[in-house]
């Protein structure tokens, strides 16, 4: 989306030989990238945000990363937020 608006564009992704390291890779983007240390760091260490449960703190995750940038889809927060909820949920009915 560029203002606004849904556009189609060419972009270059990386190519991984495995999923481990497509993960490592978004780990390490995460981790060491100061535009995405708002999203991971979400507050977690904070006594009104460590007492959320699960789905609320993949919610701010989501939400921080999509401010952040991370995704041009003004839904991506909720997108992303929708399929953790749905991943916790099996996790829980597996469990």
């Amino acid at each position: 989306y560029i203002n606004g608006k849904a556009q189609k564009v060419v972009a270059k992704f990386r190519a991984y030989g495995s999923y481990a390291e497509s993960f490592a890779d978004y780990a390490r983007l995460m981790k060491d990238s100061p535009r995405y240390q708002a999203a991971v760091g979400t507050g977690v260490a904070q006594p009104r945000v460590a007492s959320l449960g699960p789905a609320d703190r993949a919610a701010r995750f989501a939400l921080g990363l999509q401010r952040a940038g991370y995704a041009t889809d003004p839904a991506y927060a909720d997108k992303l937020t929708r399929v953790i909820n749905t991943t916790l949920r099996l996790q829980r009915s597996m469990g």
